[in-house]
């Protein structure tokens, strides 16, 4: 089960499992924070509720809002969450469950259990990050920030190989329109050798009509991405032999 440390926040969406019902009212346990709310009949839906039976029912998973934390007292509505709201914290929540999943993997490898794994770095990384899969995200594309915000380095090894398995990255590509005009006698071979140098720096080239070439660069990396692209295509545009350009496609 998610896990998250201390009580939640005045307007935040949490994913609750009703519990109990009463003529009024419905308790609902918190499943991030293992605390229990309580859902006033007047929170319920946003017409008349005449039997609260007839919208919850008990062992039924619901996405609320936090009202109000009083006296340990948690204050919920489920009518002020929309159809948006509810389906990105669900997905944010399966998403969360799947990093969990990738956390006790590593608790294993290094010989600990999943309480001890949170305590060490999985509340550190909800806390710095905002989630358990955004630390892990991170820990993919930015390692260097991983250490700046204090995740010990014996976690960041192992999070990384497994989240490197575990997690699907986006593919990037960077496209750009390249430029090659010569009038020399051996116009050909200075073309082909411009060519080469894009393609030994796995730049993919594809012949549009002369003089132009469509040039691309795939990654799962876009900050880092974009700048070896730029590179590239100035030490390939950065020759006497021919007048050379490049034009960046969206």
């Amino acid at each position: 089960m998610v896990k998250k440390r201390g009580v939640p926040s005045q307007g935040e969406l949490v994913v609750c499992r009703i519990t109990n019902i009463n003529p009024n009212s419905a308790f609902a346990f918190l499943e991030e924070y293992e605390k229990d709310g309580m859902i006033h009949i007047s929170e319920v839906s946003s017409g008349w509720v005449r039997d609260i039976r007839q919208h919850l029912k008990v062992g039924q998973i619901v996405v609320a809002k936090v009202l109000r934390v009083e006296n340990n007292v948690i204050s919920l509505s489920i009518k002020r969450v929309d159809a948006n709201q509810r389906n990105q914290k669900t997905k944010e929540y399966n998403l969360e469950q799947r990093a969990e999943k990738i956390l006790e993997i590593a608790a294993q490898r290094l010989g600990m259990s999943l309480e001890q794994a949170y305590e060490e770095v999985g509340f550190l990384l909800q806390e710095k990050f905002g989630s358990l899969y955004e630390g892990f995200k991170t820990s993919l594309s930015n390692v260097e920030m991983l250490k700046k915000r204090g995740v010990p380095q014996k976690w960041i090894d192992v999070i990384r190989e497994i989240a490197e398995k575990s997690i699907e990255q986006k593919e990037f590509e960077f496209r750009a329109r390249l430029t090659i005009k010569t009038y020399k006698p051996n116009g050909i071979n200075i073309i082909k050798e411009i060519l080469k140098k894009a393609k030994t720096a796995n730049l993919e080239v594809k012949y549009i009509a002369a003089p132009e070439y469509l040039v691309k660069y795939k990654t799962k990396n876009a900050k880092k991405g974009e700048r070896y692209f730029l590179e590239r295509l100035e030490e390939i545009t950065k020759t006497k032999e021919a007048e050379t350009s490049f034009e960046l496609l969206s």
